[in-house]
């Protein structure tokens, strides 16, 4: 009886309370442990040594999130890094001179991408029309409110942490500005390996 009443109290969650040693758990019970996934106790009396968690960004067992070679920052998504560590401003002090929005800079606004909307074949970038009239019933998505686009609204954001972007293309580029782009990011990338904070990357055979 006594051996009975001990192997109770060892697979319970609450082994100093009588009321509790039998609540959830009995002998007759199948308890798995979380620790060595064998039957007959919980983890916390588990005899084997704890596992390590496992990294929550690449579920690596020799590190842990804030020493992961996989790290990003959540201000310039580059790798390498986390936002504390950035050279870059903070992204609610970033202005874009392409869009003149705010949270990026110029090299990293997403009418870089957008602007390829018509273009299908190789060569330059097919640009568009001028921007569309404005409709008379416009409607926010962020304040629900008739008279306005979302990215124009001045009521605080949905989401605090997010800033919004123009959905029209302002500009298109040429040849020119595909190059200097180009060097500057090259530029910037070897700074910030230079600073420790973009790892090296093994340059792909073509």
């Amino acid at each position: 009886a006594f051996l009975s009443l001990f192997h109770q109290a060892q697979i319970s969650n609450y082994a100093g309370a009588r009321h509790s040693s039998t609540r959830y758990y009995s002998a007759a019970k199948n308890v798995t442990c979380r620790n060595c996934h064998r039957p007959g106790h919980l983890s916390k009396n588990c005899p084997t040594p704890k596992k390590v968690p496992p990294c929550c960004l690449c579920a690596g067992r020799d590190h842990l999130q804030h020493s992961c070679p996989a790290r990003f920052c959540l201000n310039c998504c580059l790798p390498g890094h986390y936002f504390r560590e950035c050279l870059e401003k903070a992204y609610w002090n970033k202005h874009c001179n392409r869009c003149d929005m705010q949270g990026h800079y110029a090299d990293a606004c997403p009418e870089i991408w957008r602007q390829y909307h018509l273009t299908t074949e190789p060569g330059p970038i097919q640009a568009g029309r001028c921007r569309p009239e404005r409709s008379v019933s416009l409607y926010c998505y962020n304040c629900s409110r008739k008279g306005h686009l979302g990215y124009e609204c001045p009521e605080k954001r949905m989401q605090g942490n997010m800033c919004p972007t123009s959905p029209f293309i302002y500009y298109y580029d040429d040849e020119c500005d595909i190059r200097r782009r180009d060097k500057r990011l090259k530029r910037k990338v070897a700074d910030l390996q230079e600073a420790g904070l973009l790892p090296e990357q093994a340059e792909t055979p073509l």
